[in-house]
C-alpha cells in the first residue's frame, strides 16, 4: 500500500496540515506517515542545569512525534498512522523516505504570506514543492477538510501531451473520486494561439473518461482568476503543473510569485511533468 507523507515540525500550520491529510486518507483509503525531521543545533538547550545530549534530543522528538501520531490514530482509527523521525535537512530527510518507502503524495502546510511563525515547515513547502518528484498538496494554514468532490486541473493549453503527468493526475481523480474540471484562464484572447484549439482537443482526449467541465476564466490576473472560479463553483482541490515557460511557473518565481498558494483558501497540489 502507498502512503501519504505528512512531514511535521509540531508548528500549528504543520499540525493543520496533518489534520487534513488524516481526512484525506480516510477518503482515499490510504495511511498516513508522519516525518520529522530535525538538525542538530549549534548549542544544545540547557534544562534543568545540564545541556541535553544529542540522544536526548532525539528522545524529546520521538516521544512528541509518537504522541501526535496516536493523537491522530484515536480521532480516526480507519486510517493507520506511522511515523518516521530523521535528523537532517527536511529536503534531504523526504528524499531518503521516498527512496525507500512507496509515497503516493506528501501534504505541507504553508503559512499565510507575511507572518513569521512558519518554522520548519512554511519556510520549506515552496522547496519542497518545486524540487520533489511525487505530487505535494500544499494546505493553507486556515484550511479545514472538505471532501473533495470536485478537482481543477489548470492548464495554458501548451504542449499538453510533453507537460501534463497524465497517469498522475488521473490517479488523484481515481483515488478521491471526484469530478475533474478543466480550467485555463486568459484575457483578451492574450494568450491564445492557432494551435491552442488542437491542444485543447488533445487534452479532450486525454481525460474523456472522467467527462470534465471545461472552464475557460476571463481575468487579466491568473491567480486571481483561479481563486475567483474555486470559490465560485466550490473547487475543493487545485492541481497546478509548473514547467518552464509556463505562467504558472510564476508561482515558484518571479517578483510577485507564490500568490496562488499564499492566498488560496483552497489546497493546491503541484504536480510536475
Amino acid at each position: 500500500m502507498e502512503a501519504i507523507l505528512v512531514p511535521v515540525d509540531f508548528s500549528a500550520t504543520s499540525m493543520n496540515a496533518a489534520a487534513y491529510a488524516l481526512s484525506y486518507a480516510k477518503q482515499t483509503g490510504e495511511k498516513i506517515i508522519l516525518l520529522h525531521a530535525y538538525e542538530a543545533p549549534a548549542m544544545y538547550p540547557v534544562y534543568q542545569g545540564a545541556e541535553i545530549s544529542p540522544e536526548g534530543l532525539r528522545e524529546i522528538n520521538k516521544k512528541e512525534l509518537k504522541l501526535l501520531a496516536a493523537q491522530l490514530a484515536e480521532k480516526e482509527p480507519l486510517v493507520k498512522v506511522e511515523y518516521i523521525l530523521l535528523e537532517g535537512h527536511l529536503e534531504e530527510s523526504i528524499n531518503k523516505v521516498l527512496e525507500s518507502i512507496p509515497i503516493s503524495i506528501v501534504i505541507m502546510g504553508l503559512t499565510g504570506k507575511g507572518k513569521l511563525e512558519e518554522k520548519l515547515i512554511g519556510s520549506n513547502t515552496l522547496l519542497v514543492a518545486k524540487h520533489i518528484t511525487v505530487p505535494v498538496l500544499i494546505i493553507p494554514e486556515n484550511a479545514v477538510y472538505t471532501q473533495v468532490n470536485d478537482i481543477g486541473l489548470t492548464t495554458d493549453f501548451r504542449e499538453v501531451v510533453e507537460t501534463i503527468p497524465e497517469k498522475k493526475v488521473k490517479r488523484i481523480v481515481d483515488q478521491t473520486g471526484a469530478k475533474l474540471h478543466v480550467l485555463n484562464v486568459d484575457f483578451n484572447n492574450l494568450h491564445w494561439t492557432n494551435d491552442t484549439p488542437f491542444q485543447s482537443g488533445l487534452i479532450e482526449t486525454m481525460f474523456q473518461q472522467y467527462h470534465p467541465h471545461y472552464h475557460f476564466i476571463e481575468n487579466p490576473d491568473i491567480i486571481q482568476g483561479l481563486n475567483e472560479y474555486a470559490e465560485k463553483f466550490g473547487i475543493e482541490l487545485l492541481i497546478v503543473i509548473p514547467h518552464k515557460h509556463n505562467l504558472l511557473e510564476k508561482i515558484f518565481t518571479g517578483s510577485h510569485t507564490k500568490e496562488l498558494l499564499f492566498h488560496s483558501e483552497v489546497p493546491v497540489m503541484v504536480i510536475h511533468d
